[in-house]
């Protein structure tokens, strides 16, 4: 497992693999008062992330469990994350061999030295981006024919299709969307068939086929 975050262009992968990671999926419940009933609940929006600080350990010297590529100088790991932080901007966050790759804001770095090795202890708390100009609405009881909206297909069947690629995308949603899946399978063979290096790095405005599943997956 490695964690990684991506913004502009620059890739920042941790340089020691954490003990381990929080993430939380689920929806907000709202709660309906109901005469001789008592509270009832209905699922209402979904909930974003905001849990528990990552930990992570940025190393003053060389490891042999650092990872590959690794820089042992905290302040250059500490300069990137704290510009980030301060930025206010969405970075994109990944934690290989999960189907965590999403958009995150880095609320607050703090960072501390407790050994006398310079080695520096790093907390990141991470809040989960929302998209508000692009959020999807579900209307609950109201007929398509009434929204003036065509459903969005879930499978590329038959034909290929173009998309453009909006801020927030990532390979992984847009699989989920056109096939129902969003596996590593998917986003992998997708970027393939794109000519996309990297699954995990794709840029507003870039325009990608999306190609029937059997043509995705080769038959």
């Amino acid at each position: 497992m490695q964690i990684c975050f991506i913004k502009d262009g620059t890739s920042l992968t941790l340089p020691v693999t954490p003990a381990g990671y929080t993430w939380a999926v689920g929806r907000n419940l709202e709660t309906i008062n109901i005469s001789q009933l008592g509270d009832v609940y209905r699922p209402g929006g979904r909930s974003r992330f905001a849990g528990d600080a990552l930990e992570c350990l940025l190393p003053a010297q060389e490891y042999p469990w650092m990872e590959a590529g690794a820089v042992a100088d905290p302040q250059y790991y500490l300069d990137i994350l704290t510009a980030w932080a301060a930025a206010g901007e969405p970075v994109r966050y990944i934690v290989s061999g999960t189907e965590i790759n999403t958009l995150v804001y880095i609320e607050s770095v703090e960072y501390r030295e407790q050994d006398g090795t310079g080695d520096v202890y790093a907390s990141l708390r991470l809040r989960e981006y929302t998209d508000l100009e692009a959020r999807e609405v579900e209307l609950v009881g109201v007929p398509e024919t009434n929204t003036g909206n065509a459903s969005r297909p879930t499978e590329s069947a038959g034909e290929s299709r173009s998309y453009t690629i909006v801020r927030g995308d990532t390979l992984s949603a847009i699989c989920r969307r056109y096939y129902g899946k969003y596996s590593a399978t998917y986003y992998n063979a997708l970027a393939k068939f794109n000519g996309i290096k990297n699954p995990h790095l794709i840029y507003p405005g870039t325009t990608i086929t999306i190609p029937p599943e059997s043509v995705l997956l080769g038959g």
